[in-house]
């Protein structure tokens, strides 16, 4: 099977690394990958939908696996499906789930799926009279894609009001800007994924996500600083209550509305603080960044046959396990300074010593070589990820090699792993 993966982060990396272990993959190309990446498929250096639509048409990949949220909400995979190639990852409309919040507040409320309180605003002086209104911690969503970037746990009424002035005045993410403002949840948060195609699902495993740049979840969010695989305060009655009042009503919603879903529905997912029960935070439609790097450890069966049964509608067949004691943890790299300001073409020295062990591996996110340097272009750089039935051990491997790596400009938070 000639495959392409599209994208360039830790999370495409962990995809490859999947299918280069498959038997039914005879080539793999990634769309434009990064220097990690290069070590185990072609990388191709393609950056816009149109520049891929080209060359999908030109090459005739068996499979497109398609990473990034940007290129889905820019309808790549519609485009790709109309040329009869085979797609994992949904359609422009499915996206939306992803690429608006505002949508995804709208579909939760239409299908009655447990989620935050909230208002849709498109201007300052209303966001702050909402906002004036309700005083205490609240939260402030702009309504796009924000590379994870675009939540703002507010303590009070000035922080929220600050980042309302960031979007509207500022313009940080865009000049066409919409921002939800919703109530703060307290509780426990967890990633829940399933796979599912027009016909049915199945589940794809569970990570915590750590998302605050800071030691003791303190700080502005990021796209997530770590992950621990499977989450663990999943357990049966709780998976139970997410099946039933949110993925089951999920997909009633997407096969109503027809939306085109063909991939990985994530589920960002709080756990009430006192009453236990689980409510939808948000939808993503792709592979979580850095979920999925500690998910993948853990996979016992054939990542290319289940994407593939998913793009051609035959996921129903498709046997997908995960190890029952097996547990990861993966621990995210970054430069200094991320999620603001951060130095680039910095210099990481020995990273050929790692990646020697059966249960340990380095995702690359940020990464390019150059004159024999392998150097950074980005802010999340390095995902390093350990395996094994004990996870205590796992965290000290991770941070053994954190502390090895001879990178000057490296930020890591020290408690990953601790608070669960």
């Amino acid at each position: 099977m000639i495959v392409f993966v599209i994208g360039s982060g830790a999370r495409e990396h962990a995809i490859c690394r999947l299918i280069n272990k498959s038997d039914l993959c005879d080539s793999l190309i990634c769309i434009p990958g990064n220097y990690g990446i290069g070590k185990i498929a072609n990388c191709i250096n393609l950056n816009t939908s149109e520049e891929i639509l080209i060359y999908c048409k030109k090459n005739k990949p068996d499979l497109v696996i398609i990473g990034p949220e940007k290129y889905l909400a820019e309808g790549l995979a519609d485009d790709l499906r109309k040329q009869k190639i085979a797609v994992f990852g949904p359609g422009k409309l499915g996206a939306q789930l992803e690429s608006s919040k505002d949508f995804m507040k709208t579909f939760c409320k239409k299908y009655n799926i447990a989620t935050a309180y909230s208002e849709t605003f498109d201007n300052l002086d209303d966001s702050i009279a909402f906002i004036s209104s309700r005083p205490g911690k609240i939260v402030v969503k702009y309504d796009g894609l924000a590379a994870g970037k675009g939540v703002f746990v507010c303590e009070n009424s000035e922080e929220a009001k600050d980042a309302c002035r960031k979007i509207f005045i500022n313009q940080i993410f865009s000049n066409n800007n919409k921002i939800i403002i919703e109530e703060y949840l307290e509780g426990k948060e967890l990633s829940y994924f399933i796979l599912l195609d027009d016909k049915s699902y199945q589940t794809f495993s569970s990570a915590q996500d750590y998302k605050r740049i800071g030691e003791g979840d303190t700080g502005p969010n990021t796209g997530g600083m770590g992950t621990v695989s499977p989450a663990p305060i999943l357990n049966e009655s709780l998976e139970k209550k997410i099946i039933d009042n949110i993925v089951n009503k999920s997909i009633r919603g997407i096969q109503e509305e027809l939306l085109e879903f063909k991939g990985v529905l994530f589920l960002g997912i709080m756990v009430d603080k006192i009453t236990g029960e689980p409510k939808l935070l948000e939808y993503n439609t792709r592979f979580g960044d850095p979920e999925i790097q500690s998910i993948s450890m853990r996979l016992k069966s054939d990542f290319l046959s289940a994407a593939h049964s998913v793009a051609t509608n035959n996921l129903a067949y498709s046997e997908i396990k995960f190890s029952d004691i097996k547990k990861s943890i993966c621990l995210i790299l970054a430069t200094k300074g991320y999620p603001d300001d951060y130095p680039k073409d910095t210099i990481i020295n020995n990273l050929e010593e790692f990646d020697k062990e059966e249960d340990l591996f380095i995702f690359h996110a940020a990464t390019y070589y150059d004159k024999g340097l392998v150097k950074t272009n980005g802010g999340r750089v390095l995902s390093i990820v350990a395996s094994g039935d004990n996870l205590l051990n796992c965290r000290d491997k991770v941070y053994e090699v954190a502390e090895k790596i001879n990178w000057k400009e490296k930020y890591y938070r020290p408690d990953i792993g601790l608070l669960l």
